[in-house]
């Protein structure tokens, strides 16, 4: 049988590693919105907790997004692939994909509450009908390109922080049943 601290150096820790990373931006960003905002609003603390407290569970609904996929990656390939090379370089590249858009969702947020006082909604949604607009405007008011590269910066540095927890994910490997046990777990 696999014990949870054994979750964190076979394949499934790649799943808990991708909810962490999100939880923690997530909750980085929702810190630092409120900080910013804090001369805007009479909240109490216990308000600000309560908001922290629906954003976390809003984030969990988020993350099962983007686990399920390598949730079922993670569960159907089979050993002697996930211990491959190519597998490898995969994985890299999700999770390097992975930490850019959260760091560029952040980003994006940060730059967004300063032009409309709130988080993502509705108006998002318009901006990506009147994409050639939205994206002309932007570059107009914003240095994109020093902007996207130190999201690329910030990315490459999570991801060197993290490489031990990556390569640790192929160390053990599991059999099908012990796969199978720890998919329907997550």
């Amino acid at each position: 049988m696999i014990s949870i601290s054994d979750v964190k150096s076979n394949r499934f820790g790649l799943v808990w590693l991708i909810i962490l990373l999100i939880l923690i931006t997530s909750f980085a960003t929702r810190v630092a919105l409120l900080i910013k905002s804090i001369s805007l609003a009479d909240f109490t603390l216990i308000q600000s907790l309560g908001a922290i407290a629906i954003g976390t569970f809003f984030d969990l609904v988020q993350i099962t997004y983007f686990v399920i996929p390598l949730l079922f990656y993670s569960w159907f390939l089979p050993e002697r692939l996930f211990q491959s090379n190519w597998n490898r370089f995969l994985v890299y590249g999700i999770f390097s994909l992975q930490i850019f858009l959260l760091s560029f969702s952040a980003v994006s947020e940060w730059f967004f509450w300063d032009e409309f006082t709130t988080r993502f909604n509705f108006i998002a949604v318009d901006y990506l009908v009147y994409t050639t607009e939205v994206v002309g405007n932007i570059r107009e008011s914003y240095p994109v390109g020093q902007i996207m590269a130190a999201i690329g910066a910030v990315a490459a540095l999570a991801l060197l922080a993290i490489r031990s927890r990556v390569n640790q994910a192929d160390a053990d490997g599991v059999t099908v049943l012990q796969r199978i046990g720890l998919a329907l777990f997550a």
